[in-house]
């Protein structure tokens, strides 16, 4: 079952728009979870629809509902500030491509599933950030637990989605690692670091993840 990290994050990639009301972010998600995974389905059942075209209607849903540019900053770290302009923009692409290749596989790829939403946490929720918990249970009955981290953004006045921890695992610090590994291997050198990035990573599939729980 490959890319279901694709799947577990695109199923929660959709504008989620408030007033930072959580009880509105954690209703929306609800509702466009259902929208997004109708849309999926309609694809399957199209002709001849290539690996570009699902990328493109992925993006074209989630798009506007991930702060790219936060998530960049996060996985950098450190690197964020010692890098130019253009290494920053080259990452960001870098970084987003990765997401939507993945999110795009995973959607596809993926069968039989149902998604559970869970009531909201109250200590888990402001009006400044938010968590949404759910449960993806594949065909086989295995449980797979996804907390969607959502910040409201004042300037664009919408909950973003800025960080997924899936079954006890934090994707954003587990992606900082995987940079932070490339950039030692390649003596600091963040050009080549970036380049690698493209080439070599790919987002953790769930295999990986449980060896993680486990070790």
């Amino acid at each position: 079952m490959k890319f279901l990290l694709g799947l577990l994050l695109a199923s929660v990639l959709f504008p989620v728009w408030g007033e930072g009301n959580p009880v509105d972010a954690h209703r929306l998600v609800g509702e466009r979870i259902q929208a997004l995974m109708a849309r999926i389905e309609a694809l399957k059942n199209s002709v001849k629809v290539d690996e570009k075209a699902r990328i493109l209607a992925v993006e074209e849903v989630i798009g506007s509902a991930v702060d790219f540019k936060r998530m960049t900053r996060r996985v950098m770290a450190k690197y964020y500030k010692k890098s130019s302009k253009q290494q920053k923009n080259d990452f960001h692409h870098a970084f987003k491509s990765t997401l939507l290749n993945t999110y795009a596989q995973g959607l596809w790829e993926f069968e039989d599933y149902k998604i559970r939403l869970k009531p909201l946490k109250n200590t888990r929720q402001s009006q400044r950030n938010t968590q949404v918990e759910l449960e993806v249970v594949t065909a086989s009955g295995q449980v797979y637990s996804v907390i969607q981290s959502l910040f409201f953004h004042k300037k664009h006045q919408r909950w973003m989605i800025q960080n997924v921890i899936i079954s006890g695992v934090n994707i954003g610090q587990l992606f900082r690692d995987q940079f932070a590994r490339l950039v030692a291997a390649n003596q600091g050198d963040l050009d080549v670091a970036i380049k690698a990035w493209s080439l070599e990573l790919k987002a953790p599939s769930v295999i990986q993840i449980k060896e993680q729980e486990g070790a």
